[in-house]
């Protein structure tokens, strides 16, 4: 359960970051898809970019002293 947890996180971080990064380029500028398929899923740092933040993810929630509401050693 940790791994899909931290999976959700780093997607999330990785989606902030990106909204970040990219946000103000997508919107003053008129992009067609073939810049946008460029900057994203054509492009290693973007896949490496997910990777990290979905391992770092994995680590922040891996490191929670708490495993759950009702867990029980």
């Amino acid at each position: 359960m940790w791994i899909l947890k931290g999976s959700l996180l780093g997607i999330l971080m990785f989606s902030v970051l990106f909204a970040f990064r990219y946000g103000r380029n997508f919107y003053h500028v008129l992009m067609g898809p073939g810049v946008i398929s460029q900057i994203t899923t054509h492009n290693v740092f973007f896949w490496l970019g997910l990777i990290g933040c979905v391992l770092l993810g994995c680590a922040i929630v891996g490191s929670w002293p708490i495993k759950g509401f009702f867990w029980t050693p």
